[in-house]
């Protein structure tokens, strides 16, 4: 059962983000398809990212460091030569569950950060084929849109913060030093051989609580509990349905090797749902 139209949206750390910036996301044409039908996004939790360390804050990093380093030192030598060496592990198992607790209860939608005329060939690469396209809308209007009509969600209480990512040496004690006192949220930090994807994250919060196991009884099947046990304590995703979508000024990009074929369906699409965006074709020439 959906919520009634929520509000509790917070925009942080956005000020670096002019008013001519563009929010782009690389989509498959069945994402595109959720989009218009569902007007909603989906939003991945934060565990189901290819990033282990999603959500890690500086201080686990400082911690992760240290450990690494007085494992690595020379007076352990003699005693590596027989054994592992394996410090801090009470402190580790602290961090871990703290990780595996900012994992769960988080989920993110993810963008790029451009002007309106520059595609990322690494993008379409990694996130759409030639059968797909991107969307784009400026910034300044993303924004006022979410914080007038707000959005509906299912499930547990959430809340809703959008930020840019934020990149770090996580390698560089230094670096991670330096930035401890500036961050306002590690779901918005990541190491920087990410940082060509110059990110901006919508993130959907929700309340922090116990989780129970798994119950089993004997004359049922535990295919069935599982799937009524995920269904309602484990959904690898969620949904944000834009209120007011119409007033959303979306746009379309083709991708750059798609086919005429290709694009006179998606427009095709468009108008038979009535949409109103705005259709363009790339400016990259691909082979």
């Amino acid at each position: 059962m959906k919520d009634e139209i929520k509000k509790d949206i917070k925009f942080i750390n956005d000020n670096q983000i002019s008013d001519e910036d563009y929010l782009w996301k690389y989509l498959d044409l069945h994402k595109f398809l959720s989009l218009i039908i569902l007007k909603s996004f989906h939003l991945t939790r934060l565990d189901k990212f290819e990033d282990k360390r999603e959500g890690i804050s500086p201080i686990h990093l400082l911690f992760q460091n240290h450990k690494k380093e007085f494992d690595n030192h020379i007076m352990f030598d003699n005693i590596r030569t027989y054994m592992t060496v394996d410090t801090f592990g009470g402190t580790m198992n602290k961090i871990q569950d703290e990780l595996n607790k900012i994992q769960r209860f988080n989920y993110a939608s993810c963008w790029v950060i451009g002007n309106k005329q520059t595609e990322s060939v690494a993008m379409w690469n990694l996130y759409s084929d030639p059968k797909s396209l991107a969307i784009r809308i400026k910034y300044s209007d993303f924004k006022k849109n979410i914080l007038k009509n707000g959005y509906r969600t299912s499930g547990f209480g959430k809340e809703l913060i959008c930020s840019p990512v934020d990149y770090l040496n996580f390698q560089d004690k230094n670096n991670i030093t330096e930035y401890t006192d500036n961050l306002s949220d590690s779901v918005f930090l990541k190491d920087i051989s990410f940082k060509h994807e110059n990110e901006f994250r919508i993130v959907a919060r929700e309340k922090e609580r116990e989780i129970p196991t798994i119950n089993y009884k004997p004359n049922i099947s535990r295919s069935h509990i599982e799937k009524l046990y995920n269904s309602a304590y484990n959904n690898p995703g969620t949904k944000i349905e834009l209120e007011n979508f119409e007033k959303y000024n979306f746009e379309i990009v083709h991708h750059p090797k798609s086919t005429n074929w290709t694009k006179e369906n998606i427009n095709e699409i468009v108008k038979r749902f009535n949409i109103k965006f705005d259709i363009f074709d790339s400016n990259l020439e691909l082979k």
